[in-house]
């Protein structure tokens, strides 16, 4: 169920009408599938020199993308909300794989905690 926006304004304590929210639904989505990757607090990691690769369930290789220094990745192919489950594997630069997660089916993002 998506939230809905308060009735009264905070900055000028106006009412607003709430008809004018009634049919609302969310339209804020990623275009692209994004990763996140964070400790058990929440934290983004320090990722820079990480990569990550996406594969179908069958094996099929879809895309690698590398981590910025903000522990997230972006995979510019696979459009979201994703219609298949994936395979998320993580790598250092030297190729040592340190994560393996299954991604569900219809996320536009995912978090890898730990």
């Amino acid at each position: 169920m998506a939230i809905r926006p308060p009735q009264t304004l905070k900055s000028t304590g106006r009412k607003v009408p709430v008809t004018r929210y009634r049919n609302v639904s969310p339209t804020q989505t990623l275009r692209r599938f994004t990763v996140i990757w964070a400790n058990n607090d929440g934290v983004p990691f320090n990722t820079s020199g990480f990569f990550a690769t996406l594969r179908r369930l069958d094996g099929t290789f879809v895309q690698a993308a590398g981590f910025d220094r903000f522990g997230t990745a972006r995979f510019n192919r696979v459009r979201t909300p994703t219609n298949q489950p994936y395979i998320l594997r993580t790598f250092r630069d030297d190729g040592v794989l340190f994560r393996v997660r299954s991604v569900p089916a219809g996320v536009s993002s995912f978090v890898v905690i730990g």
